[in-house]
């Protein structure tokens, strides 16, 4: 009886050693820590002006504004001049502010798409800006720097959203906005449409 409890403790023994052995051998997710997290899901209806928490939807030429589109499922925001009745229209898409100071190698990446662009003057940038004092008034006097987006050409695939790339944030210091500004209007040439979605500023942890 002895041998056989001695034999039966070692086996706990063994057991054990083997389950902290594997514990160690986890290999855990890459993680990737976010200082902005945007998917648009915002439960909002349909082709409805943007309204999301933190987010300021402006406009500096028309009356058009950033709205809410849902397609498969899938919500995302979307700028267009399409039947505006303005020669131009220029609306702004702009984060909530995000401090750089506060963590090292930041960086921003999203989805877009375009639809029915098919001239360059019909255009979507992505600017920062570390002096805008958030409102809309002073959008045009604040400073702002086009940031080296990845953006869907005339040639590009209607709705179809490719990745904008990494774009390095780590040389921003201080409190920053991102903005997403389209320029377009009535005119048939200028009356695409641009597509974001999956807003993401994460930093190295």
């Amino acid at each position: 009886m002895r041998m056989f409890k001695f034999f039966g403790l070692a086996l706990i023994a063994s057991a054990a050693l083997v389950s902290c052995v594997g514990d160690d051998d986890t290999e855990l997710p890459n993680y990737t820590p976010l200082i902005l997290g945007q998917d648009f899901e915002n439960g909002a209806a349909d082709n409805t002006i943007l309204d999301v928490t933190g987010w300021s939807n402006f406009v500096t030429a028309g009356a058009m504004r950033w709205k809410n589109q849902t397609y498969s499922g899938n919500n995302y925001a979307e700028f267009t001049g399409y039947q505006s009745g303005d020669a131009t229209n220029i609306g702004w898409l702009i984060s909530p502010a995000v401090n750089l100071d506060e963590q090292e190698g930041e960086s921003l990446k999203f989805d877009v798409s375009q639809s029915y662009v098919t001239d360059a003057s019909n255009s979507l940038e992505v600017l920062i800006s570390t002096d805008w004092d958030g409102t809309e008034a002073n959008i045009n006097a604040a400073t702002w720097t086009a940031l080296p987006a990845s953006i869907p050409g005339t040639s590009a695939t209607y709705f179809e959203f490719q990745d904008s790339g990494n774009i390095d944030l780590s040389t921003y210091t201080g409190t920053a906005h991102i903005a997403f500004k389209v320029t377009g209007g009535t005119a048939a040439a200028i009356d695409g449409g641009y597509q974001i979605d999956n807003v993401k500023i994460s930093y190295q942890n």
